[in-house]
């Protein structure tokens, strides 16, 4: 089965940091492999050589004895799994001799004997640890047969306890530094990361710190630069706008008193209807201009408290708004900016859906203000299209319901400003519900 990248953590610095340990435990437990069996060699080996250490010594004693005493030395030579036995001709092991075994055997006794492994790992040469056979008979020089035995060869012995003390000291230290790398080399990252999204609410935000290796450095004033590119030209259209908002309106101006002029009454009145659609078309085009550029400070708002005093304003204009549920702790955010997105999402119900009924929903994560209406709603496909800029419904193109397409804009803007969203939703049992999402948290406010 393959391992998907969505099964691993979405922290980059845990994913570094998962593969590096697992590649560090995998090059120590091939390390301690490649030791056991390196340990388990040279161990195999010293068995091997004192088993024949001890034969050629037990064979130089015997041969050194009278015959008729080696009995009595027999009882000296074997003790605890060493065995030595006189056997006759026609019990030695018919086994022929291979491997080093023969080979080492004399060259210990300075001159050649005929010995025969015993068992049948008689094949099998000295150097292959539990597999070498454990008994063989051996022929003196005056022909009489000897049988040692040494008992089955104990397992390799395990690490000592000291030796994997410091292995795991050592991996413990490794593992530590592996850890301060990757966060050396993924802290960069998050700082910036922290710092584009800073910058999408707060252009005044610091600069990043040029410091660090090389490419944290290129990659700072490469952020730097682009947020001084932003931060003029966010500037410049500033004082466009101001500049625009003052040109517009001295024509404009110019031109009611002018229509003031004109005799024809039906014709004075056409054309004061065209100033006042112009005039509006102007104001919530530049509204919504700023509205982009906000500079507002933020704090701390009681949501419950703002919704009530919207509920009492619209009382006074004879408007009855409903409100289900309540915030359970402040929202950190722009006062006027969440006023007006409500206050836009809150005409709309009332213009197109003839109520508006409001419900709050919070938790640790989100804050959720619903405003939903009793209306026609709208088709599923115009849903993703009707908070686009001076984007409208056919049914809203009246003189009776006015506006120009930038009510929906504006909150969705407002609602991005927070980190959040506003979805639109048509209700099951008919009318629109708009949601404004605002998050909590790190990205509720800059």
């Amino acid at each position: 089965m393959r391992l998907s990248w969505r099964a691993w953590p979405s922290s980059l610095f845990v994913r570094m940091a998962l593969i590096l340990l697992l590649g560090l435990l995998v090059a120590q437990g091939l390390s301690l492999w490649l030791q056991w069996g390196e340990r388990a060699t040279v161990v195999s080996q010293a068995r091997g050589q004192n088993f024949v250490d001890r034969m050629a010594e037990a064979v130089r004693a015997l041969e050194a004895t009278a015959p008729a005493q080696r009995s009595a030395a027999l009882e000296t030579l074997s003790y605890g799994n060493w065995q030595v036995s006189l056997i006759s001709g026609d019990q030695v092991s018919q086994n022929p001799p291979r491997g080093a075994m023969h080979n080492l055997f004399s060259d210990r006794l300075g001159s050649p004997r005929e010995i025969r492994p015993v068992g049948s790992a008689a094949g099998m040469g000295m150097m292959h640890g539990n597999m070498m056979p454990r008994s063989f008979d051996v022929r003196l020089r005056d022909g009489q047969w000897v049988r040692f035995s040494g008992g089955r060869e104990p397992g390799t012995p395990a690490l000592p306890s000291d030796l994997i003390v410091r292995l795991l000291v050592t991996l413990m230290i490794v593992t530590a530094v592996v850890m301060l790398a990757v966060r050396q080399a993924t802290q960069p990252l998050k700082q910036l990361a922290q710092a584009a999204d800073t910058l999408g609410r707060d252009l005044d935000a610091p600069a990043l710190a040029e410091v660090g290796p090389m490419e944290t450095r290129r990659a700072a004033q490469a952020f730097n630069r682009m947020q001084a590119r932003i931060k003029r030209l966010v500037n410049e259209r500033s004082r466009a706008l101001a500049a625009v908002s003052h040109d517009l309106r001295t024509p404009l101006t110019r031109l009611r008193l002018r229509a003031e002029l004109v005799d024809d009454e039906k014709l004075r009145d056409q054309m004061a209807a065209d100033l006042d659609a112009m005039a509006a078309m102007i104001d919530a085009t530049l509204d919504y201009l700023r509205g982009l550029q906000t500079s507002e400070a933020v704090r701390p708002i009681d949501i419950n408290a703002l919704l009530a005093s919207m509920s009492e304003d619209a009382l006074v204009l004879g408007r009855h708004i409903s409100i289900q549920g309540q915030a359970q702790t402040p929202y950190t955010g722009r006062l006027s900016a969440l006023r007006r997105a409500l206050q836009n999402l809150i005409d709309n119900a009332i213009k197109y859906g003839s109520c508006a009924h409001l419900r709050v929903e919070d938790d640790a994560g989100e804050l959720r203000i619903m405003v939903e209406d009793e209306g026609p709603g709208i088709e599923p496909g115009e849903l993703a299209r009707v908070t686009e800029p001076y984007y409208r419904l056919d049914a809203s193109r009246n003189s009776a319901t006015g506006g120009v397409g930038l009510g929906l804009s504006i909150a969705k803007d407002i609602a991005l400003l927070h980190g959040g969203d506003l979805v639109l939703a048509n209700r099951p049992q008919g009318g629109l519900c708009a949601t404004l999402k605002l998050p909590r948290g790190p990205r509720a406010g800059p």
